[in-house]
């Protein structure tokens, strides 16, 4: 189940950046939801939601090396159904940014909301899948502790 979720994050990730271009103009917004939502594609060479521009070779390390991370300790990501959920998505993200940087250059963001970075669904992806690890994680210790505590 784990590999599905991956897999349909990034085809979702990598269909909406390479199609949206042929659709909409760079560096122009396109309201979708008036005062919510635009549509506004940005080639982006930081880290999510436009940190640290200018660093692609860092970026591609650092998201390798957590990808390799998520595929070496899948067993632990297996504990939990939310676990399960979160892995997958963060490593699709992180390898949806990684193909864009290595193919390109730099990742394509079009979420434009207001207040707010731009980002793709990959960045989605890397923010919720950590979110829920996290809940994840806390939720196993809190059990597991639980266990000891009423032993």
């Amino acid at each position: 189940m784990m590999w599905i979720i991956a897999f349909l994050w990034l085809a979702l990730d990598q269909i909406t950046k390479h199609t949206l271009p042929l659709f909409f103009n760079w560096y122009e917004s396109t309201e979708l939801i008036p005062g919510l939502l635009r549509i506004t594609l940005v080639k982006n060479d930081g880290a999510a939601f436009g940190f640290l521009s200018g660093r692609s070779g860092l970026f591609i390390i650092v998201a390798i090396g957590f990808i390799v991370f998520l595929f070496i300790k899948r067993d632990l990501f297996l504990q939990s159904k939310i676990t399960r959920i979160g892995a997958p998505l963060a490593g699709a993200g992180a390898l949806g940014n990684v193909i864009d940087r290595i193919f390109f250059g730099y990742v394509i963001d079009f979420i434009d909301v207001p207040f707010f970075s731009i980002f793709n669904v990959a960045d989605i992806g890397i923010v919720v899948g950590i979110g829920l690890l996290a809940i994840g994680f806390y939720q196993l210790e809190r059990d597991h502790k639980d266990v000891f505590d009423n032993s």
